[in-house]
């Protein structure tokens, strides 16, 4: 019997179409009531359309900014934390329109949405410069220089796994602000194999737990330990 792959790429097109659809249907609902509810605050009726956008544009640059920070193995909970901010606001203002709240408290509630208009820019001017800004601490220096510990863990590797070591580069991710590196990889597959607990393993790697666990998922995925 014929199976479908999940991972074929008509499989993700389809997803990826899907995604849109759902986006664009949703945006054009709630920017129909986001534009009233700016009309509330006394915005004029050309720029009333700038609220959904502040608004729903946000949590799509959000929701992108989690999984390029989770990618990088990067703690995603700033861009996780705006995207659930800017999800609730929108989801009160579209709540408030369409419940059709008495006209003496429409003027607050618009006053509340529009003046999240300064919070916005500066929300998204710090999220960019989290992902473009390179942290200093977060550059690759020579092994010479690397933390003493994981140095150690690659010399241990090194002699008996060289077959382990090819397939901790081969999952070790190719961004420079990455802090899922070979020497990452190594000290979590030590550790792991010494039965550590994750919450451990994330604190001596500085990687969130969330991401550990992924890198243990995918180091069962190649044969490197057991899946759990």
């Amino acid at each position: 019997m014929y199976k479908i792959n999940p991972d074929s790429r008509p499989v993700l097109l389809a997803v990826a179409v899907g995604t849109g659809l759902v986006f664009l249907t949703s945006f054009a609902l709630s920017f129909s009531a986001l534009h009233d509810v700016a009309g509330w605050a006394n915005v004029p009726f050309w720029l009333a359309g700038a609220v959904p956008v502040m608004l729903d544009v946000a949590m799509v640059v959000y929701s992108l900014s989690a999984l390029v920070r989770r990618a990088r193995g990067e703690r995603a909970w700033f861009s996780w934390t705006l995207l659930g901010f800017f999800t609730l606001i929108s989801l009160v203002g579209n709540a408030a329109h369409t419940a059709g709240i008495p006209e003496e408290y429409r003027p607050y509630v618009g006053m509340v949405v529009v003046a999240l208009a300064p919070v916005a820019a500066l929300a998204a001017l710090e999220n960019l410069a989290g992902l473009v800004v390179a942290n200093p601490g977060a550059r690759v220096v020579p092994v010479a220089e690397e933390d003493v510990e994981h140095s150690a863990v690659v010399q241990e590797l090194r002699p008996a796994e060289a077959e382990e070591l090819d397939l901790l580069a081969a999952l070790a991710s190719p961004h420079p602000q990455s802090k899922r590196t070979p020497e990452n990889l190594a000290t979590i597959l030590r550790m792991s194999r010494r039965r550590a607990r994750v919450r451990d393993i994330a604190e001596t790697v500085g990687m969130s737990p969330t991401l550990v666990k992924t890198a243990l998922r995918d180091m069962a995925g190649v044969g490197l330990i057991k899946a759990a």
